[in-house]
């Protein structure tokens, strides 16, 4: 059959439709282009802007700004992250949500630090909020709306900025050479004063909300409204002043100028998705301001990006990795690996981050020219061909950084030994090469902290299984343009000729920033082209269909979940682990890789399995999604980053306390005593006896899904097949000969389990048959040494419908408490109860936000829909399963099993 959902790319035959399927199959490749593109053309600007300035006028105007100066930007950029911090604040007054102070500024001021340097901010950012706030109790939804509510904040900040500026331009509004019309100045303020007065009026009248990326935003009033803009305003003020104090030259009267170009710039900067604005912000700053001397400028922007991005970026960094350890370290690693500390820390992010750091270090060093004196000494002690050796080396390094930094956002456990090495290395480079013991410093705290966060990178893979994306390729490009732009840039008065290449010379920092920059280009393109020219995205034709019979003895005979028999209905693909000793079964719907349950087999397994099943999806563009997963598989669902939300609970009945003695049993045991008055018997058959009792099966079978007008379902249930009947016992209900009702029983090697998947009886049968028939099951797995009866699952029990509960839980406890004329789920669970079973939690797990909910969608139609194709034959388990199936008490095959009397 063809498997390939229909569904999954976008239909049709038009130009709109080819042109959408055609850019969806290179993804990457348009993505990466793109970001390239506008990192070129930033780069490209900035050296038309500085073509007649050299590099020693910046060096010189970087030394003449005075060291009062240097100290009042660092107190602005303070200020800005108190402005900055006040947008949590404010996010959660408008949702009346309360959160400890010192939290919301720690988490705040952190997610600040990491987001404006790193870019992406909701995944940056949110993914550090989420950390902090989820700690507290705040829900998932709640921290997207804070994010939500702050990133507006920010954007009304620049209008009103824009509003602000405007009118306070000296001779008119221009755009670097470009003058706007003289409207603008006052038209555009006052279009923003009467939007705001509307607004203001509006929410005055009545509390309202916003729909925004489908999540409901409640809007502040006016009060909070007004103090949001005011802390917006002044983020970017401060901000925009952080620059201006390093333009000693600048009177007062040239700051509202400086602003307008600041904000603008800012703006451009977001909306390219440059990483950190890198050379958008600096080249539209320089075009807009002409008439501040450009070596100035320049180097008032270089100091800006230190104090305002790297040092707060780099406290970020070394707080969270230091609490992070301690978080790590505060328990026994397999503790915390059980309660999935590790799985929440942020030290894979934080790291990750550090660690490409230390990469672009080590590759922009290479690029400035040395000291004179410290090579002096260098040469004095050392032979010149280890200068030149170190300096080839380091750059390599840094490099390769660049792309072990993804391994170790991956938790990898290579990358990280692989990152400890190479930064060791760095650290010694960086003194042979420079006498740089600042440099060598910087990357010994991060080896620190990279060794003090090591419990966080577990997995085993290999490093290039890893294969970064899109957008990590783009910022890796912008540390190398950079990198070509400050060599170039700095070398421009040199005569470039081939023996640059060659040449050796101790004083020689163009050839030797050559050489570097031919080797990290190489090192980049090779490591890239691997990335983009991977495997291509699958045919679903090609996903494994079939279960290799040894590797389902094994995973079997591991196994401590009897729901490993729905890999034999023949409707679904596996993937299978390394050792073969594990699989994991799953099938596609829609743009939804639904995987059933989690891995079976050998426990170890599990986090192999279910990182391969998520890069599995990734590589076909779908969504991770696991379906009635049980409470072990949380800690690998956290690791994976997804969202869980509880389904229902599972019925388990220990069989080592079961008896019908007692007050709460006594409706069990009328029904077994009116079953034995209506002649009725019970067996569990299998072999040639079930063979033979095939054809009534079929006949009972068809019954009841004629009384219950139903038709097969598929994936998370069997259906009548005969293959699949024989791959175990069946337990039936007979009178005289004939079958009344039927289940056949999954069964484990080890006996921590037994269950039933189909449960079928006649239109007429006594009352209590079905009572009766699961008593005797319970009795005949308690006598075959079974530890469990699996009773399955009750969809939406045990979900708690509170009033600061999830939207979802709230509906699913509401569908549970009146939703008996749809489905019957309190009845459901109410029969089950009857046979006094543990309650067991099973959950659901998909990506965050809008997508899973359309992962449910997919999952329910999947799940209702009726059995269709097959994507291989069922298992017919005879010549796997009856030797280690076949109870190892024997119990008479027509007879009843007695219950116990009163």
């Amino acid at each position: 059959m063809n498997f390939e959902d229909p569904s999954f790319e976008p239909q049709g035959s038009g130009v709109a439709a080819r042109a959408l399927r055609w850019c969806a199959a290179r993804r990457d490749w348009i993505v990466t282009i793109a970001g390239i593109a506008i990192l070129a053309l930033a780069f490209v600007a900035l050296s038309a802007v500085l073509r007649d300035i050299r590099a020693a006028d910046i060096q010189q105007a970087f030394a003449t700004v005075p060291l009062g100066r240097w100290l009042t930007a660092l107190g602005f950029t303070a200020a800005s992250f108190a402005c900055l911090i006040y947008f949590d604040f404010a996010a959660f007054r408008t949702i009346g949500q309360k959160v400890r102070s010192g939290v919301v500024a720690r988490a705040a001021a952190t997610s600040y630090g990491i987001s404006n340097t790193l870019g992406l901010p909701v995944l940056t950012g949110g993914t550090v909020r989420l950390n902090f706030y989820a700690k507290e109790g705040v829900s998932e939804a709640d921290i997207a709306r804070v994010v939500t509510i702050a990133g507006l904040t920010f954007w009304l900040g620049i209008l009103v900025v824009v509003g602000l500026t405007l009118p306070l331009q000296p001779g008119g509004v221009h755009l670097g050479p470009i003058a706007l019309p003289h409207v603008v100045r006052w038209g555009v303020p006052l279009l923003l004063v009467a939007a705001l007065a509307t607004y203001l009026w509006w929410t005055a009248r009545a509390p309202r909300t916003v729909a925004f990326s489908g999540i409901s935003i409640p809007l502040p009033g006016p009060a909070l409204t007004l103090g949001q803009l005011a802390a917006a305003a002044l983020d970017l003020i401060f901000s925009a002043a952080v620059i201006f104090v390093l333009l000693p030259e600048l009177g007062v009267s040239a700051f509202p100028q400086l602003l307008a170009a600041f904000v603008l710039a800012l703006a451009i900067a977001v909306i390219t998705h440059a990483p950190g604005g890198l050379g958008v912000f600096e080249a539209t700053v320089l075009i807009l301001l002409p008439n501040i001397p450009r070596d100035s400028l320049a180097a008032a922007l270089i100091g800006y990006r230190l104090i305002y991005f790297l040092l707060p970026f780099a406290l970020a960094l070394v707080y969270l990795a230091i609490r992070e350890g301690e978080s790590l370290h505060a328990r026994a690693a397999p503790v915390v690996r059980a309660g999935g500390a590790v799985a929440r820390s942020l030290a894979p992010l934080t790291m990750a981050a550090a660690v490409f750091a230390a990469g672009a270090l080590l590759i922009l060093s290479g690029a400035f020219p040395l000291y004179p004196e410290r090579i002096a000494v260098i040469t004095a002690l050392l032979p010149e061909t280890l200068l030149e050796l170190s300096h080839f080396t380091s750059s390599i390094i840094g490099a390769l950084l660049l792309f072990t930094a993804y391994g170790l956002y991956r938790r990898l456990d290579i990358a990280w030994l692989t990152s400890m090495v190479l930064i060791g290395a760095g650290m010694v480079l960086a003194v042979l090469r420079a006498f740089d013991i600042v440099e060598a410093l910087v990357l010994g705290g991060i080896f620190a902290l990279l060794a003090w966060t090591r419990p966080a990178f577990y997995r085993q893979s290999a490093l290039t299984s890893e294969r970064p994306g899109a957008g990590w390729l783009v910022s890796i490009v912008a540390v190398i343009a950079g990198s070509l732009f400050i060599g170039f840039f700095s070398y421009k008065n040199v005569e470039y000729e081939t023996a640059l290449w060659w040449s050796t010379q101790p004083f020689g920092d163009a050839p030797r920033f050559l050489r570097a920059s031919l080797g990290v280009a190489l090192v980049a393109i090779l490591l890239a082209i691997r990335r983009l020219t991977g495997p291509a995205r699958a045919s679903y034709d090609t996903l494994p269909r079939e279960l290799p019979a040894a590797v389902w003895r094994k995973a079997l005979a591991a196994s401590t979940s009897s729901e490993a028999h729905l890999a034999r209905t023949g409707d679904k693909n596996f993937l299978i682990a390394e050792a073969g000793d594990a699989f994991l079964m799953y099938r596609v719907r829609g743009r939804s890789f639904i995987a059933m349950g989690g891995p079976i087999g050998e426990p170890a397994r599990a986090q192999e399995l279910a990182w391969k099943f998520r890069e599995l999806a990734d590589r076909h563009g779908a969504r991770t999604v696991f379906y009635r997963c049980d409470a072990a598989m949380l800690p690998h669902l956290i690791d994976l980053g997804l969202g869980v939300m509880k389904i229902g609970e599972e019925a388990r009945i220990p069989l080592d306390a079961f008896t019908l003695a007692g007050s709460a049993r006594a409706k069990l045991r009328n029904s077994v005593r009116r079953c034995e008055k209506e002649g009725v018997t019970f067996r569990v058959v299998e072999g040639a006896d079930l063979m033979g009792l095939l054809p009534q099966l079929r006949e009972v079978s068809d019954q009841w899904l004629a009384a219950k007008k139903q038709r097969e379902k598929q994936f998370s249930l069997g259906r009548f097949d005969a293959d699949y009947l024989l791959g175990g016992p069946v337990a039936v209900a007979e009178r005289a000969g004939e079958v009344l009702a039927f289940v056949n029983l999954w069964t484990l090697p080890g006996r921590e389990e037994v269950s039933f998947d189909l449960m079928r009886h006649r239109d007429k049968v006594p009352y209590g048959t079905m009572d009766a028939l699961i008593v005797h099951l319970a009795q005949w797995a308690q006598e075959a040494g079974y530890r469990h009866l699996a009773l399955g699952v009750a969809p939406l029990s045990g979900i708690e419908n509170r009033r600061l509960a999830p939207l979802w839980a709230r509906i699913a406890g509401l569908l549970f408490q009146h939703g008996e004329r749809l489905y019957g789920y309190a009845g459901l669970r109410k029969w089950k109860e009857k046979f006094g079973p543990e309650w067991q939690g099973r959950y659901f797990a998909a990506p965050r936000g809008p997508r899973l909910t359309i992962a449910l969608a997919d999952t329910a139609l999947l799940v209702s829909a009726p059995s269709g194709d097959r994507l291989s034959r069922p298992i017919r388990g005879p010549q796997l399963l009856f030797a280690q199936t076949r109870p190892r008490t024997a119990i008479p095959e027509r007879a009843p099993l007695r219950p116990a009397r009163d």
